[in-house]
Order: C-alpha cells, then sequence, then structure tokens
C-alpha cells in the first residue's frame, strides 16, 4: 500500500506540476498584445510632433537678425548651426528647444528683440559640437 500510496503521490505533484507551468502560458495567450500598434504609432508621431516643435524653436532663434550677428562676432557659424538642427536628438533637442523658446518668448509686436550672447553662443556651440562629434 505504500508502494501505491507514493504512485498516487507522485502522480498528482507531476500533474500539479503541469497544470502550474502551463497555467500562466494560457493566460498569457488569451490575452494578447498589452498594447496595440495603433497606440505605438499614435506614441510615435506625437514623439515626431515634439522634436519637429523643438527644431522649428531653435530654427526660429538662430533666423533672428540679432542671433546672426552676435554668432558672426563670436566667430560661429550661424548657417551651419542652422543645418545641423536636424541631426539633433533626444535631450539636447529638448535642452536647446528650451532654451531657445526662453529666448523667442522676449521677442515679438514692438518689443525689441535682446539677447544674451553667452546664452546664443551656448545654443550654437552646443548644436556645432553635437553634429561635429
Amino acid at each position: 500500500m505504500s508502494m501505491r500510496h507514493r504512485r498516487a503521490s507522485t502522480l498528482l505533484l507531476s500533474l500539479a506540476i503541469c497544470v502550474l507551468a502551463t497555467g500562466p502560458a494560457m493566460a498569457g495567450e488569451s490575452q494578447g498584445h498589452v498594447v496595440g500598434s495603433t497606440e505605438i504609432q499614435a506614441r510615435i508621431n506625437l514623439q515626431l510632433d515634439q522634436d519637429g516643435a523643438d527644431r522649428q524653436a531653435i530654427q526660429q532663434l538662430l533666423a533672428q537678425p540679432e542671433a546672426r550677428r552676435i554668432a558672426e562676432s563670436a566667430g560661429l557659424d550661424a548657417e551651419r548651426a542652422t543645418a545641423a538642427i536636424g541631426l539633433l536628438s533626444g535631450q539636447e533637442l529638448k535642452d536647446l528647444a528650451s532654451r531657445a523658446r526662453e529666448v523667442n518668448a522676449g521677442i515679438g509686436g514692438d518689443k525689441r528683440f535682446t539677447i544674451t550672447a553667452t546664452t546664443l553662443i551656448i545654443i550654437l556651440l552646443v548644436i556645432i559640437l553635437l553634429v561635429s562629434l
């Protein structure tokens, strides 16, 4: 009887392990994908739109005559920096766009365009350095 009891226990233990091992796999199959392709594409489009807006803010700053004058007086090529904006990405793009937006916020209407040379030179140098790496 002891031998029967051990076999039954072994059989039940094996069955329990099989059920437990296949249970999560079967549950995962019935759920499908957590994030659908439509949501993924929407997030990609949102990121591309944000990157485009960031590039536009930097381009707007570099298009200002005062910004070009300051860049030339510092020996920096504003045209090269403008051409390199398309190569920026990630955190560098976000940081530079944030600075450019701060400067651009002071531009408009009858307000006089004022910009610190330091801010502009930093933006231009970062763009040129990142692109030349």
